[in-house]
C-alpha cells in the first residue's frame, strides 16, 4: 500500500524570504512514529511542507494529514484534492 502523511504548512510559513521561527522548531515526530507502526511491506513518505514543497502529482492510496488549529484551511485543501484522486484521507 502506498502511503503519504502529511504535516501541512500556513501561507506565511512557506515564503523563501522570511518565516517566523515557531515553524521551524518541531518535526513531526507523530507521523514518523505512525509510519513506524506501519507494515514494513507499506511504501511509505512523509512530508513536512515547513521543509520541501509538497508532491501533489502521486498517487497514494491513503492520505493521513496531522492537523493543527492553524493549518487547518489547507488541510482541508490537500484532503478535498486526494479525495478527487481516488485516495483514503
Amino acid at each position: 500500500m502506498r502511503i503519504k502523511l502529511i504535516l501541512p504548512a500556513l501561507t506565511e510559513a512557506t515564503s523563501p524570504h522570511w518565516r517566523p521561527i515557531k515553524y521551524s522548531l518541531f518535526p513531526p515526530l507523530g507521523l514518523a512514529t505512525l509510519a513506524a507502526y506501519l507494515d514494513p511491506a507499506d511504501e511509505v513518505v512523509i512530508q513536512d511542507e515547513h521543509v520541501e514543497a509538497l508532491d501533489l502529482s502521486d498517487e497514494p492510496d491513503l492520505v493521513v494529514i496531522q492537523i493543527y488549529i492553524t493549518s487547518a484551511y489547507r488541510a482541508y485543501a490537500l484532503a478535498d484534492h486526494y479525495r478527487a484522486r481516488g485516495a483514503y484521507v
